[in-house]
């Protein structure tokens, strides 16, 4: 993989390769792909940038954070990545595969992680820990990858999930973490999870039963927002709540809420 320290100042291949990318295929699965936004500015003798990952609602819409993150991330030196996870992978009517981390033989969260890597044979960053957010459905991956993979997480923001995956051994998964070890294969560390500075951010007009499936935690967004802070909260964790006030549904309502929950906790601790 050519690496943009490989091109010479002046090439067109670097205009490509920072600024708000094209859509790249993953290596490990071109079914997906992700996109990305480089500081403009970025030089090949700097240090490592850090990674901020934003993973997209049902409605596979990405803009929101290429563009709403562009200015804090050349202030901040960070590359944001945004994974693309289409809909109808192994059924034609399904809209909701990658949210349950497995489905249809594909581990969304193994693929988010190869991406990651791939950012980095090209570009010079820092992948130990990194920074994600996840709103609406990307809310649901976020908080499910939070129980997996805690040791690679700088900082999780949680944006108004529709359902929730409560940290209860009672309750099998989707629900809660009953048998992570025997569909995942790895346990629940609840240090290493309280570990993980968290937000959870969600509209404070959010509140529609009428939009949300069944879930544990209550009727609508709000309910269940509250349901998983207090969850997170009782096993150890010190849990970040947002309530944006006169905002409903919307990702991009709620995204100054999760850049100074950015600036505030998530640059990994180097």
């Amino acid at each position: 993989m050519l690496r943009l320290a490989d091109l010479p100042a002046g090439h067109a291949g670097r205009a490509l390769l920072t600024g708000v990318t094209p859509i790249v295929a993953s290596q490990t699965d071109p079914r997906f792909s992700y996109r990305l936004f480089v500081p403009p500015d970025y030089r090949d003798d700097e240090g490592p940038l850090d990674v901020w990952v934003c993973v997209h609602g049902t409605g596979r819409r990405t803009e929101t954070y290429l563009d709403g993150l562009a200015e804090i991330a050349v202030d901040q030196r960070a590359v944001v990545l945004t994974p693309i996870f289409p809909a109808a992978i192994d059924d034609p009517d399904d809209m909701h595969n990658y949210k349950m981390i497995e489905q249809g033989g594909v581990r969304y969260d193994h693929l988010l992680l190869s991406m990651v890597d791939e950012v980095a044979r090209r570009w010079n960053v820092s992948t130990d820990r990194f920074f994600l957010h996840g709103f609406s459905g990307g809310g649901q991956f976020a908080q499910r990858f939070l129980y997996l993979h805690p040791g690679r997480l700088s900082a999780v923001s949680i944006g108004a999930p529709g359902r929730i995956t409560l940290p209860d051994p009672q309750r099998p998964w989707w629900e809660g973490v009953e048998d992570l070890v025997t569909r995942f294969g790895t346990a629940l560390d609840p240090a290493d999870v309280a570990r993980v500075p968290t937000q959870i951010v969600i509209g404070g007009k959010d509140n529609d039963p009428a939009e949300v499936f069944p879930s544990p935690g209550g009727p609508d967004r709000m309910s269940r927002a509250k349901a998983l802070r207090d969850a997170l909260n009782a096993l150890g964790s010190d849990v970040r709540f947002d309530v944006v006030p006169g905002v409903g549904h919307d990702g991009k309502g709620v995204l100054p809420a999760v850049i100074d929950f950015l600036l505030e906790a998530g640059r990994p601790r180097r």
